[in-house]
């Protein structure tokens, strides 16, 4: 026996090195296993400037999550001795059921240093230690999406997903839309890297004023990212602005549109939360001249919109880029939701929470009926077939018109802007609904389906004379019918004396 034979079968009987997925799964399950035990073990709370700090062990809480991190850690590491589905089960939910565990202890610790950080003579900060523990949790709980774990190779796999990221079949309007979002992230990419944004003042004046007012489920996280930001601002809006600018090469690059797609609507909707405070919808003093109900949810909005359409096109498809998308027919309800919504927070805004309106008296009326009334004309108008056109331009009208009297140009030019606010946005979603000439999509596509194909034709007369006295059909496609050939027809007339005439013009008539 080779030596090669002898190996194979030692390797067989050892299981082998596992490869593909179950490897993938294994080392993913022991690494986030790792990853928990470190965080139960960092300090979870610093105070006097960190000297003095206290460890997630010392406590019930953080030994409940070593203990997870060890049985995770473990169940990856059986993972790579066997393939036992089970312990790929145990990981999944044990990485979720930690994940839950360290966001609660998260939200008790930012209440604990809500009130012992304002004591100076203890000065106490959230840790580290907690966030690596929740990150790790968050791994193994991935583990439990990824491919069964008998598959042998990723080399399959890794082809999908260079195709699911990839959008090389959008063209047209929709593809346009996808790039003018790309230049939209990268300007605020630019606005991001600004000098101001790298100081202490990003946070407390722009993060931290978007959670007051607010419900606890929204002011808490606020608040919380307020502090974990200000502890390290310059590598945080070092990443916030990288990440911008990430999305924007990925819409730019059709080989990843699709990824900064679902970039875009993750991203988004983190920053509406954390960032914008859900855009101050739950504040009496949200105005859609100031930038209610936040760009941000327009971002994510306009994502779903232009998201590649799969499938084979139908002429109810095409109406629209809006109505190809996700969404489908929905696309005009979410319309209608979204302008109605601006409506009604522009009527229920008090006068004072805009530059535009701040006089009161008659002109702040005007304003604020007249905008109400365009938005709400914008919603309605969509939804039936003979004004789209016109409420579409209405729409664009209006949303200039906020971007440039109400917003100033999303303060771009003052050097503390970190986006061009909702107007632009609110122009871009109403190109997305900006309907299709009807009358051409559906004669080409009309086309098609009626064109028959080559093997469904009739088949060709052989080529040669026609026999005299044979009735050949005239065919009129268009008509669709078969008629006889008038000359046929002439040749069998019988004459008025009755007898019958020859077809033959060179016979005599008897």
């Amino acid at each position: 026996m080779s030596t090669t034979t002898q190996t194979a079968i030692r390797g067989a009987a050892l299981g082998g090195w596992p490869r593909g997925w179950r490897a993938a799964a294994g080392l993913t399950s022991a690494a986030a296993g790792a990853v928990i035990l470190v965080g139960a073990f960092l300090p979870w709370v610093e105070a006097f400037a960190g000297l003095v700090q206290v460890s997630g062990v010392r406590g019930s809480n953080g030994r409940i999550l070593a203990t997870a991190g060890a049985l995770i850690a473990c169940a990856g590491l059986y993972q790579l001795a066997r393939p036992a589905e089970p312990a790929r089960w145990f990981t999944g939910m044990a990485g979720f059921a930690a994940a839950c565990f360290s966001g609660y202890l998260l939200i008790q610790l930012a209440r604990s240093m809500r009130v012992l950080g304002g004591d100076s003579m203890v000065i106490a900060r959230p840790g580290p230690g907690l966030w690596v523990a929740a990150t790790g949790s968050l791994a193994a709980f991935a583990t439990l999406f990824f491919p069964p774990s008998s598959q042998a190779t990723l080399r399959r796999d890794a082809r999908r997903v260079m195709a699911w990221v990839a959008d090389g079949e959008s063209s047209g309007l929709r593809r346009g839309l996808q790039v003018a979002l790309g230049v939209v992230w990268l300007l605020d990419a630019a606005l991001q890297y600004q000098p101001f944004m790298f100081t202490k003042t990003f946070p407390v004046m722009m993060l931290a004023p978007s959670g007051m007012g607010e419900p606890a489920f929204v002011s808490g996280p606020v608040l919380t990212a307020e502090r974990l930001i200000s502890g390290h601002v310059v590598p945080w809006n070092a990443m916030f602005a990288t990440i911008q600018l990430v999305l924007a090469a990925g819409l730019l690059c059709r080989a990843t549109a699709r990824a900064a797609l679902a970039g875009t609507i993750a991203w988004s909707l983190s920053v509406w939360w954390l960032g914008e405070g859900l855009g101050g919808i739950f504040r009496t003093t949200a105005n859609p001249l100031t930038g209610a109900p936040g760009a941000a949810l327009l971002y994510a909005f306009l994502a779903i919109l232009i998201w590649p359409r799969t499938g084979s096109p139908s002429v109810a498809e095409e109406a629209s880029v809006a109505e190809g998308s996700l969404l489908g027919r929905g696309a005009r309800v979410a319309w209608f939701a979204l302008w109605a919504t601006i409506a009604g927070l522009m009527l229920a805004a008090p006068a004072s929470s805009s530059s535009l309106t701040a006089g009161d008296g008659t002109r702040a009326a005007v304003v604020t009926i007249g905008f109400a009334a365009a938005f709400a004309l914008a919603a309605v108008g969509l939804l039936v077939p003979v004004t789209a056109r016109p409420a579409l331009v209405l729409a664009v009208s209006a949303a200039v018109a906020l971007w440039v009297a109400g917003e100033d140009f999303g303060g771009i030019f003052s050097g503390s802007g970190t986006d061009p606010n909702t107007g632009p946005l609110l122009m871009l979603i109403a190109l997305a609904f900006w309907p299709y000439p009807r009358s051409a999509t559906a004669f080409i596509f009309s086309s098609v389906a009626r064109t028959p194909s080559r093997s469904a034709r009739s088949p060709e007369p052989p080529p040669g004379p026609r026999p005299a006295h044979a009735v050949q059909p005239l065919r009129l496609e268009r008509l669709g019918a078969e008629l006889p050939d008038p000359g046929d027809i002439a040749d069998q007339i019988p004459d008025q004396f009755g007898r019958g005439r020859d077809a033959d013009p060179s016979c005599c008539s008897h």
